[in-house]
């Protein structure tokens, strides 16, 4: 892989800084730290995020520090760090088919055949067995 020009590193550092590290950075865009830090300034953006800062510390923890900083942290909390929590896009998605409600049988009702005749009406047996239904 080519090393990127300082062009192209200078547009990943500004999408990027605050979510990735400067080593995350080199090792995508096959740069060295030292040349990503040294843009990273260059462009005024500080060092690492707190996040990034708050990851480390938690990955770098013993297991004793890790179960006493649990200790300390309500049960729902741990719960959702364990399980992930929710999507909160804000939009809802439900992947189930259409529901399709077949009214034929009431428009021949209120209509009659000549007065839906403009309409298509359904091909499938279950649309003809309810237009049948409507005639009794």
């Amino acid at each position: 892989m080519n090393r990127p020009d300082s062009a192209t590193l200078r547009r990943a550092i500004t999408k990027y800084w605050r979510t990735k590290s400067d080593e995350e950075l080199s090792k995508g865009m096959n740069a060295s730290v030292e040349e990503v830090k040294r843009l990273r300034e260059e462009l005024g953006f500080k060092g690492e995020s707190l996040k990034e800062f708050a990851r480390k510390y938690l990955l770098n923890l013993t297991e004793k520090e890790k179960k006493d900083f649990l200790a300390r942290l309500p049960p729902e909390l741990v719960w959702r760090m364990s399980e992930g929590s929710p999507a909160t896009s804000g939009e809802i998605n439900i992947n189930n088919e259409p529901i399709r409600i077949d009214i034929t049988h009431q428009l021949l009702k209120v209509y009659g055949p000549k007065g839906i005749s403009h309409i298509e009406m359904p091909t499938n047996s279950e649309g003809t067995r309810l237009a049948q239904r409507s005639g009794e």
